[in-house]
């Protein structure tokens, strides 16, 4: 059996060294070029994802304003001048009436041609609209000795709630400073207000 050569066996090992490296570097090309073409494949679906649930949620936002203006078109079918029943014979609205809305203040009488007050309606939810107090609009000598600068106006004065037959029922809660009844002035209001009203 003939020796091969030393020159020809280092040059075959060198030769087959350099196709071993070319193609392992070849599969690991393969492997990273199957890595990216997966990483991006996977971005592209969690962009597109992405891009989906945005559009969902556009959607949502959208629904939800008509709901808000649903909500506000039902609120305003409550809207309008009441009167409280057993003083229909106060037909001039002069102290047993609520103007309803929403959009501005209105005015009501805590005493006959004593003392009237501007407050704004909110609506707490479906069921209850919160009344509270503005500013005194009208008042008399009894008036100027309550002390409306010192009564919180983020806390409700009363309550209304719309019934099934379009009447409200209003409870007076009375007026508070620091977040505490003021028992001296808790019956303002209640006289002339609390009770069920009836559309105009």
């Amino acid at each position: 059996m003939a020796l091969q050569n030393p020159t020809a066996m280092k040059f075959k090992l060198i030769l087959t060294t350099i196709g071993c490296l070319f193609i392992l570097g070849s599969c690991k090309n393969q492997d990273s070029a199957d890595h990216n073409s997966e990483t991006g494949s996977a971005l592209e679906k969690s962009r597109s994802e992405s891009l989906t649930e945005s559009g969902n949620n556009k959607d949502h936002s959208k629904t939800g304003s008509t709901s808000k203006t649903d909500s506000k078109d039902s609120a305003g079918t409550i809207e309008g001048q009441y009167i409280r029943i057993g003083e229909e014979a106060d037909f001039n609205c002069e102290c047993y009436c609520l103007d309803l809305n929403f959009t501005s203040t209105s005015e009501l009488c805590l005493s006959p041609d004593n003392i009237y007050i501007n407050v704004k309606f909110e609506k707490a939810n479906s069921n209850v609209i919160n009344v509270f107090l503005v500013n005194p609009s009208d008042i008399n000598s009894e008036g100027e000795k309550i002390p409306w600068d010192k009564f919180d106006r983020n806390i409700p004065i009363a309550t209304i709630t719309p019934q099934p037959n379009g009447e409200l029922d209003l409870d007076w809660l009375g007026f508070s400073i620091n977040g505490d009844l003021a028992m001296d002035y808790a019956i303002f209001g209640k006289k002339t207000l609390e009770g069920k009203f009836k559309k105009k």
